[in-house]
């Protein structure tokens, strides 16, 4: 009854919220950090598909430093009409049409069971569509490989048409390829024996963004478009 009951728990956070966790438990102290052989990770699922998933008529509301939106995790003044972003920890005033809030008077995305809900947007402008980042361990025996690259095809046949795809495969060392150059293949290389800061990863993917020449159009949303397809 004990290994039903655990296995219910560890189930219960991807019925809800669509995240497999590697640990359900988090150490109380770094020695016992340590002696976790297993590393920390969350495996997020973003479109799963969750038969009770709440939604919410009307504009999340998001921090003022970080974007992060209010949730159940953040610290809420009821008084002051204030809460505390969980990310950053930036104290964020709530919007005017949330003056009337209380404790018996809670706004629906912080009910507690409201942990991955959905907003219904009035908006008459285009979204930007969805973009997917395939980041594949090629260090693999050749039959787990060729059951990533089915699981991946099977995947692209599964999302929406306008959505963006991108790829990066490590092994030794680390490729981003570029899929919007379709004359040939062609991709970045990065040795796996050398340590490269962000900044070094930027410059050499060209992602900068360069001041453009005087009297030159401003071009926007161009850094980056040759690896996504």
């Amino acid at each position: 009854m004990g290994d039903m009951q655990a296995a219910a728990d560890w189930s219960q956070p991807e019925e809800t919220d669509g995240i497999r966790l590697t640990w359900n438990l988090w150490p109380n102290s770094k020695l016992e950090a340590t002696k976790c052989v297993i590393p920390f990770a969350a495996m997020y699922t973003p479109n799963k598909r969750l038969p009770n998933m709440p939604v919410l008529p009307y504009e999340p509301v998001p921090c003022k430093q970080c974007g992060a939106v209010l949730n159940p995790y953040a610290s809420v003044d009821y008084y002051a009409k204030i809460w505390v972003c969980p990310v950053c920890y930036t104290r964020c005033h709530f919007p005017p049409h949330y003056q009337g809030i209380s404790e018996q008077n809670v706004p629906a995305e912080l009910f507690p069971q409201y942990t991955t809900v959905e907003y219904t947007l009035n908006r008459t402008v285009p979204l930007h569509p969805p973009a997917y980042l395939f980041v594949v361990d090629t260090a693999v025996a050749e039959d787990e490989l060729h059951a990533a690259k089915t699981a991946i095809t099977q995947v692209l046949q599964m999302i929406p048409e306008e959505s963006h795809v991108g790829l990066i495969t490590f092994g030794m060392h680390v490729h981003v390829h570029e899929l919007g150059f379709s004359e040939c293949s062609k991709c970045f290389v990065f040795r796996g024996s050398k340590e490269h800061s962000s900044a070094q990863v930027m410059d050499q993917l060209g992602l900068r963004p360069t001041a453009p020449r005087p009297g030159a159009p401003v071009q926007q949303g161009v850094a980056g478009r040759q690896f996504i397809l």
